[in-house]
C-alpha cells in the first residue's frame, strides 16, 4: 500500500456537546464517542476485521452543520453493525422512527445529505499502524459522490476528534477514484490498488454464477432476473443489495462494515473482492456451482443440483404454510354478506376470498358503516377458470396457464434459475394480460348489483398469500380501476371523463396476472410457500376520488418499541408505503387512554405539505384505532412478537374517515 504524503493539518475544531455521553446514559452502554483518543477506547468500540491488510474498523458520522442532533462521532460499532441502528436507538427523539430510505438519503444523496458517513480503519501496512477513512456514496450514482470540498471538511471533522495518528482518504467507488485524478490533497490518500483479492464474509454457498453490471443491477433486481440461488458477480461493488443471493462478488473492493457486507454477513451469504472477477470466472458464467471465498482465497467447482437444493432448504427461513384455496364455490359476495361470525367461518372466507376479503369482510361487519366503502369479493373459482380455460404456445404446445405453471413447477430449470423464471414469466404475464376472461359476465353483475354502471370502481388482489403475520406479501401484486360502462379500451371513460377508458375485464385480468410478476414468485419461493397452492381472489371496492389524504396506521408502533400507536400520513393521493424517492409522509405517535387521543406526538413532517392531518382527524383516527383493535378477531398462529393490526385509511373529499384494509402484523 502507497502513502500519498499530505500537506497540511487540520485546525483544531470544538469541543463537542456532550450527545454521546447523554445518550450513553440513556441507553446505559457506550453508544459513541466525540473523543476517539485512547488505545482503550479503540479496542472497546472498534470491530474486528482481519481483512488483508485491515486489522479493525470503527463506524463514524460526522454532521454537515451545527444544526443535525448527532455531532461528529465514532460509533460503538460491536453494538451497532449499521449507522440506521445506532441513530434510532441512540437519538430516539430524532430517529427512532427513521425509516431506511430516508437514511440512506442523509447519508448518500448531496441534495437531503445531513452527515457524512463511513468507517475509520487500522491497517496494518508492513508491520506499521496507520489509518484510513472511507466516505459512503452510491457506487451506481456518480453524481453522489462527494467533492474534494466535502471530504476535506470529513476528514478535518474526523482528524480534529481522532488523537490516535493521521487519518487518509480512502477512495471507495469508481467516481471517487476518478475524481482523485483532478484533486491536489491536503490530505494523505491511500492507493490500494496491489491489492486483487479479499474475503470480507468468508464461507460456501451454492448457486447459479450470474453477471450483472453495477450499471444494470438495479433493473435486473427489479425484474427478478437474480435471486436467493444465485452467485452474482458484480464488476463494482453497490452501496446495497437488498435482494436475497446466495453469493456476492464485486470486481471493487468493499469495506468490511459496508451495508452490503452487514447485509451479506446477517444471510449467511459469501462475500469477497476479486479484481477483474468476469475475466477469472468467465468459464463458470450462468453454471450451477459449489463456491468458496475464505481469507486465503476463493474456489469454484461444479455442483449438483440435489446438494444445491440441500443448501437453498439450510440457507432459506422455515417455510410458510398456507393453505389450498376453496375453488368450488363460485358464488360472489358482498362484505357486509360473508359469514364471520366464528372462528371456522371466518377461515372458510379466507379459503373462498383471500385474506385481504375476509379481513375486511370481518371488520365491516363489526364496525360503524360511516368508517366503510361499498364492497363485495369475487371467490378463487373465477381464477380458477381463468387458468384452466385460457391456453397458449409454450414450446410449440398448446398448453393452458394451469398446465403451463403446473409443468414449470416440476421444471429443474425453471426452478433453480432466477433468469429463466424472470423470462417466462414475463411471457406469462403479458400472455394473461391479453386473454379471455371466462366469467365476465357473472363477475359484471355482482359488481352491477352494487354499484351503478358509471361508478369507478377499485378492483384489488385478495390471494391466498398475502396478509397474513408470516407472510404479508404487501406490494407483490397490482390493483386496477375498472369502470362497468366502459366497453373497450381507448377514448374518455364513462365514469370519469378526465380519464381514459378502463374496462373491467382489463382491471381483472391485471389483478390476476400480477399473481405471477417474479418478484412475487421470488418472494413466496425465499418463504417457502407452495406455489402450487397459490390463488387470486379479487376484492372490489369504490373509487377513491380526490381523497384529502393516505394514512397506514398501527394499533401500536411498527417502528420501536413504544406503547403509542404510530400514524403515517400523506397528502392527497400520494402513497405513504410506496413512495417516489424524496416523498416522505407525516408521522405522528399516539397516546391512547381508552378508547381516546391522550396525547398527540408529531414526530416528523411530510415532504409535501405542511400538515396532513389536524388534531381532530388524528382523534377520529386513533378512535378508529381503537375500534379495530377492540372488536377486531385474531385466529392465526401466535405472534412471535408484539402483536397489531396495520391498516390503510383515507381521508375522502368530503372529509369522511374510511377503512380500507386491515392485516395483522407483528414487531418483533
Amino acid at each position: 500500500m502507497i502513502f500519498l504524503l499530505a500537506c497540511t493539518a487540520p485546525e483544531p475544531g470544538p469541543e463537542g456537546p456532550g450527545a454521546c455521553e447523554l445518550a450513553s446514559e440513556a441507553v446505559g452502554d457506550t453508544v459513541c464517542v466525540e473523543e476517539m483518543s485512547s488505545a482503550l477506547s479503540w479496542t472497546a468500540l472498534s470491530e474486528p476485521v482481519e481483512v488483508t491488510n485491515q486489522v479493525r474498523s470503527i463506524k463514524y458520522l460526522v454532521p454537515v452543520d451545527e444544526s443535525q442532533p448527532v455531532p461528529t462521532a465514532f460509533v460503538n460499532t460491536q453494538r451497532y453493525a449499521l449507522h440506521y441502528d445506532f441513530l434510532r436507538e441512540a437519538f430516539p427523539e430524532d430517529y427512532g422512527l427513521l425509516q431506511w430510505d430516508d437514511y440512506v438519503a442523509m447519508i448518500i444523496d448531496p441534495a437531503r445529505r445531513a452527515y457524512f458517513g463511513g468507517n475509520v480503519t487500522e491497517y496494518d501496512v508492513d508491520g506499521v499502524t496507520r489509518y484510513g477513512f472511507i466516505v459512503w456514496d452510491d457506487p451506481a450514482d456518480e453524481t453522489t459522490a462527494p467533492t474534494y470540498d466535502e471530504v476535506r471538511f470529513a476528514w478535518q471533522s474526523l482528524q480534529t476528534h481522532f488523537g490516535l495518528g493521521e487519518l487518509a482518504f480512502v477512495p471507495s467507488s469508481p467516481a471517487q477514484e476518478d475524481n482523485l485524478l483532478d484533486w491536489d490533497p491536503a490530505f494523505t490518500v491511500f492507493d490500494d490498488s496491489e491489492i486483487t483479492y479479499e474475503a470480507y464474509n468468508p464461507g460456501t454457498a451454492y448457486g447459479t454464477v450470474r453477471f450483472i453490471s453495477l450499471e444494470e443491477l438495479e433493473a435486473a433486481s427489479d425484474a427478478g432476473s437474480f435471486g436467493w440461488q444465485d452467485i452474482v458477480v458484480l464488476d463494482a461493488a453497490p452501496s446495497d443489495l437488498a435482494r436475497v443471493v446466495s453469493g456476492i462478488v464485486t470486481g471493487s473492493r468493499q469495506a468490511a462494515l459496508s451495508h452490503l457486507n452487514v447485509r451479506a454477513s446477517s444471510r449467511g451469504s459469501p462475500n469477497c473482492f476479486m479484481a477483474e472477477p468476469w475475466t477469472k470466472l468467465a468459464a463458470w458464467e450462468g453454471e450451477l456451482v459449489r463456491f468458496s471465498c475464505e481469507a486465503q482465497g476463493y474456489s469454484v467447482a461444479a455442483a449438483s443440483e440435489a446438494d444445491a437444493e440441500a443448501w437453498w432448504t439450510e440457507f432459506r427461513p422455515d417455510p410458510v404454510d398456507i393453505a389450498a384455496p376453496d375453488l368450488d364455490w363460485t358464488d360472489p359476495l358482498g362484505l357486509l354478506d360473508v359469514p364471520t361470525q366464528s372462528a371456522a367461518e371466518r377461515d372458510t372466507a379466507y379459503l373462498r376470498f383471500g385474506a385481504k376479503s375476509a379481513n375486511l369482510a370481518t371488520l365491516y361487519q363489526r364496525i360503524d358503516s360511516d368508517y366503510q366503502l361499498d364492497g363485495l369479493v369475487i371467490p378463487f373459482a373465477d381464477y380458477d377458470h381463468f387458468i384452466k380455460e385460457n391456453t397458449w404456445s409454450v414450446g410449440g404446445d398448446t398448453l393452458s396457464f394451469a398446465d403451463t405453471l403446473a409443468l414449470w413447477h416440476e421444471d429443474p430449470e425453471f426452478l433453480a434459475d432466477a433468469a429463466v423464471r424472470s423470462e417466462r414469466l414475463a411471457s406469462l404475464h403479458a400472455a394473461m394480460l391479453a386473454a379471455d376472461v371466462p366469467t365476465l359476465p357473472s363477475i359484471e353483475a355482482a359488481i352491477g348489483e352494487v354499484f351503478p354502471a358509471t361508478t369507478m370502481v377499485r378492483v384489488r388482489s385478495s390471494s391466498n398469500a398475502e396478509d397474513g403475520l408470516a407472510f404479508s406479501g404487501a406490494g407483490l401484486y397490482d390493483s386496477a380501476s375498472a369502470c362497468l360502462a366502459d366497453a373497450s379500451s381507448g377514448g374518455d371513460s364513462a365514469c370519469d371523463n378526465h380519464k381514459d377508458a378502463r374496462p373491467l375485464a382489463d382491471a381483472v385480468r391485471t389483478v390476476w396476472a400480477s399473481l405471477w410478476n417474479a418478484g412475487a414468485w421470488e418472494e413466496r419461493a425465499w418463504y417457502g410457500v407452495d406455489q402450487s397452492r397459490v390463488a387470486m381472489a379479487l376484492l372490489v371496492n369504490t373509487q377513491s376520488e380526490d381523497e384529502e389524504a393516505n394514512i397506514v396506521a398501527f394499533t401500536g408502533n411498527a417502528l420501536a418499541d413504544d406503547t403509542r400507536w404510530l400514524v403515517e400520513s400523506q397528502a392527497g393521493d400520494l402513497d405513504v408505503v410506496s413512495a417516489d424517492p424524496g416523498v416522505t409522509p407525516e408521522r405522528v405517535l399516539l397516546s391512547m387512554d381508552g378508547g381516546e387521543v391522550a396525547e398527540i406526538d408529531r414526530v416528523a413532517d411530510s415532504s409535501e405539505v405542511e400538515e396532513v392531518l389536524s388534531d381532530a382527524q388524528l382523534e377520529a383516527v386513533g378512535a378508529l384505532l381503537f375500534d379495530v383493535d377492540s372488536v377486531m378477531p385474531y385466529d392465526g398462529e401466535p405472534a412471535t412478537g408484539t402483536f397489531m393490526w396495520d391498516t390503510e385509511q383515507k381521508v375522502l373529499a368530503d372529509g369522511r374517515l374510511i377503512i380500507k384494509q386491515v392485516r395483522p402484523y407483528q414487531r418483533e
